[in-house]
């Protein structure tokens, strides 16, 4: 085993196991809600959740085939939905209110 392997490992264990979580935790909890060993701790349990269930679930329903390449792409588009979601919280009322509305047309009972 060369030195780049053992880094790749290394590298490759962090990024799979630890990035998607870490961003989809801040997603959930504010940044002083919990301290660092729970977000670290949370981070790994949630990316392991995450990223093989989405890789899984890209294999099953769309027929991807199960590659490296893929599950880079799986993690970084995890990571990245994270991020964008976290940043359009502050838009979030705005959404809800228009899905709202469009659920009260869809759905309103017709007047008699």
């Amino acid at each position: 085993m060369s030195v780049l392997d053992i880094l790749r490992m290394i590298f490759g264990g962090i990024f799979v196991l630890f990035v998607p979580g870490f961003c989809w935790s801040f997603l959930f909890f504010k940044r002083k809600s919990i301290d660092s060993i729970e977000r670290i701790a949370l981070s790994f349990g949630l990316s392991i959740a995450l990223v093989p269930l989405t890789v899984f679930w890209l294999n099953w329903i769309f027929d991807m085939r199960i590659t490296e390449l893929s599950v880079v792409l799986t993690v970084c588009g995890l990571s990245v939905l994270a991020i964008i979601l976290k940043n359009s919280k502050k838009s979030l009322p705005y959404i809800t209110n228009i899905i709202n509305k469009i659920k009260y047309k869809i759905f309103r009972k017709p007047d008699a």
